[in-house]
């Protein structure tokens, strides 16, 4: 599994392999443009288009762009207030973007299941003054 990083108006976002992005995206934001570039960690690049109702990533035959990747990454931690050091190379960046991006994935999953039990409290509680 590669991990993608995909340019997108947030401004960035991290799938685990194509197949996850590809089941995320939506086509009509392929189609309207919100995704502008994808990468692979060493800066490789992929394309992105809509297929009918389907989302299609593939590996383009161009040259990597490490650079591209390198300041993408840069600009995520710096929209959220991440120091990162100027110098720091492409696999430092990617290390540290996906660290994040697990800890967020791990925050996110624990508070939609709580989220969720905090729902079925309040439900089960109008249900009994309900029928009380």
């Amino acid at each position: 599994m590669t991990t993608l990083f995909i340019e997108a108006d947030e401004p960035l976002l991290v799938f685990s392999s194509v197949e996850m992005a590809e089941q995320h995206l939506e086509p009509i934001d392929v189609r309207s443009g919100v995704y502008k570039r994808a990468f692979g960690p060493a800066g490789e690049p992929f394309s992105i288009r809509a297929e009918d109702a389907t989302v299609v990533i593939r590996a383009i035959d161009q040259p990597a762009d490490p650079e591209g990747l390198r300041e993408l990454l840069r600009r995520s931690f710096q929209s959220i207030g991440e120091e990162v050091s100027p110098d720091a190379d492409l696999p430092t960046l990617v290390a540290a973007t996906e660290a994040f991006w697990a800890r967020r994935q791990r925050t996110e999953s624990i508070l939609s299941r709580w989220g969720f039990a905090t729902v079925a409290v309040i439900l089960a509680g109008l249900a009994a003054y309900i029928w009380s």
